[in-house]
């Protein structure tokens, strides 16, 4: 597809091989492209948006394939790395939509285990980065993200998705303090409830969520997966329910979420470092617009975010709940 037009959305961190479990095979997995911050530049492509893609891709025979299918998407490859090392490997448990996905995940001595793509003097075109997942929080990639986001309070907009995974993150007391240390240089944060509930065990995830609106950023979200999402914005909050699906699975789905929420948001032009207040009209346009995407996901298998044409029409604001 031909590159999107204006300004450029600057997604990094981690593209890592899914192994998904086999259907009635078991043992038996199949090789599926993903990470995190990789399947929202992937959908903020499939969207209409100008994406980019900073992370480490092998040279091998799965990182040509990531080369091949960001290309394709017209993702802007030019801010990764090559390396040498295998791709990094995620297996993927068997889950449900009451569990959500589970992950063990290879890391050491693959692409990913070197220095962070990343710098703190990106070109004038980045309006907007976004970081996400374990490469945001800890390592060499932690803390070259912790920099991008500094160096965006002054030259851009920014965004984190914890999207919290145990077993590749240390003590939990640790990983909050990273968590929020991001959340506060942060104009868009968004979390689950399963990532609230992980980081702040017996507390209500929409309290911990408003703690985060508190923080600074200019919107907070709470995906709740069937339940749908609440927004937090100066101190007002929304609520907007999820349509009734079949879902088939839920990899990949909160990725599709935050990639229609920064396209709908670029689309109004809430991107970038000179915007101001934002709209109770317009918070509700952007979650309907995330949560149809995300709905879109859960009905096919793997992390395949919708294209624009999919998600159709924003419906009126006059959906879901207000809340004071």
């Amino acid at each position: 597809m031909d590159s999107p037009s204006g300004k450029l959305v600057l997604v990094a961190g981690e593209a890592l091989v899914d192994l998904l479990p086999r259907p009635r095979q078991p043992g038996l997995y199949e090789a599926v492209l993903g990470g995190s911050p990789f399947n929202v530049a992937i959908g903020l492509a499939r969207l209409e948006t100008r994406a980019a893609f900073a992370g480490r891709l092998s040279r091998d025979a799965n990182g040509d394939r990531f080369v091949e299918a960001l290309e394709k998407e017209g993702v802007d490859i030019s801010f990764s790395l090559r390396a040498k090392q295998p791709s990094p490997l995620a297996f993927v448990a068997p889950h449900t939509a009451q569990t959500g996905a589970r992950y063990a995940f290879y890391l050491k001595s693959t692409a990913y285990d070197g220095a962070s793509p990343l710098r703190n003097d990106w070109p004038a075109p980045v309006s907007h980065v976004h970081v996400g997942s374990f490469s945001a929080l800890t390592g060499k990639h932690g803390e070259a993200a912790l920099s991008v986001l500094k160096w965006a309070r002054k030259h851009a907009s920014s965004s984190f998705d914890p999207n919290i995974r145990p077993l590749v993150l240390p003590a939990r007391s640790k990983v909050v303090s990273l968590v929020e240390a991001r959340v506060r240089l942060c104009a868009i944060v968004k979390a689950s409830d399963e990532d609230m509930q992980w980081l702040y065990p017996g507390r209500d995830a929409t309290d911990a969520m408003a703690d985060w609106a508190s923080f600074g950023p200019r919107l907070a979200v709470l995906t709740r997966g069937g339940n749908g999402a609440r927004a937090f914005f100066g101190q007002n909050s929304v609520v907007l329910p999820a349509p009734a699906i079949k879902v088939v699975d839920t990899v990949g789905a909160g990725d599709s979420f935050m990639a229609a929420l920064l396209a709908i948001m670029g689309e109004d032009g809430a991107l970038g470092g000179q915007v101001s207040s934002i709209a109770r009209e317009q918070v509700f346009k952007w979650l309907e617009f995330a949560i149809r995407a995300a709905a879109i996901t859960c009905t096919r298998k793997g992390a395949d975010p919708p294209r624009r044409a999919e998600i159709g029409a924003t419906a009126s604001a006059t959906l879901g709940e207000q809340t004071p």
